[in-house]
């Protein structure tokens, strides 16, 4: 039962219909559901280059049975989700959620100021057509990160990839590259896009593609008035998707929703 949840619920759960409430801009620090949550939080490798591991308070090392890695965006850091990932541990005390830090490094679209940053980003026009620079090696970060979480509670297909902005994207790049069986349990990406869509589109030549690619479940989230990544660019990740084969893409749009987080997202 807690694998199906795992592998539904946390990506293709039904739209909570909840009113209206706070939005966070940029997805700073996550929306925080009106109260306090209770979690263990943890640094694995140090504060500094290392992952942020937060699970339910009560939830013991054998009663976790599926992992959620959760990327920040450009300039902020896991300790930027904190608290929506604690929250979201209360709700599913299976999981474990590992947010891991962005390398330092210099970015063009701020006139090369070095900041937290998955990859290099040129401008605010055509994102899934930009090079993005650096994200092969953040894709190994990734890797690394599911690889571990897989072989500590049962495989690839109990773990999770998720995060916003440009952490969503890198969720994206790195789920539709893994090039062994069983793949990732599904890919959530907010207020994010499919980067260097060339690319993946190479490396994923029709006939080549894994048969399951096609099952993987990728649930987009998206707010129409979103001025830094537009929800255009989430329609045409939405379709890129499709055409790579993958038949479980699901796009959610939020009215009025500008690039942050809402509670009924």
């Amino acid at each position: 039962m807690r694998t199906s949840l795992v592998r539904l619920s946390a990506v293709h759960a039904a739209p909570q219909r909840a009113p209206p409430g706070p939005r966070v801009p940029h997805g700073r620090t996550g929306f925080r559901h009106g109260c306090v949550s209770r979690g263990s939080a943890s640094w694995r490798g140090g504060a500094e280059r290392g992952e942020l591991v937060v699970q339910a308070d009560e939830a013991r090392e054998g009663d976790i049975s599926g992992a959620v890695v959760f990327g920040h965006g450009l300039g902020d850091s896991p300790a930027g989700w904190h608290w929506q990932c604690t929250a979201w541990s209360q709700e599913l005390p299976w999981l474990r959620f590992v947010l891991p830090s962005a390398p330092m490094q210099p970015v063009s679209l701020n006139g090369g100021m070095r900041m937290p940053a998955w990859y290099d980003i040129h401008g605010l026009g055509d994102r899934l057509q930009e090079p993005a620079e650096g994200a092969e090696a953040s894709r190994s970060i990734w890797g690394d990160i599911a690889e571990q979480e897989a072989s500590s509670i049962g495989g690839r297909d109990h773990v999770v990839l998720g995060g916003f902005s440009q952490g969503g994207a890198m969720a994206l790049y790195t789920a539709l590259q893994m090039n062994m069986m069983p793949l990732v349990a599904g890919v959530v990406c907010m207020s994010g896009y499919l980067p260097n869509q060339a690319a993946i589109a190479a490396a994923l030549p029709p006939g080549s593609r894994p048969l399951a690619l096609a099952e993987l479940p990728v649930l987009l989230c998206h707010g129409t008035a979103d001025q830094m990544v537009s929800v255009d660019a989430a329609r045409r990740t939405r379709d890129a998707l499709e055409a790579l084969g993958l038949q479980r893409v699901e796009l959610r749009e939020y009215d009025g929703m500008a690039h942050e987080v809402c509670e009924e997202e």
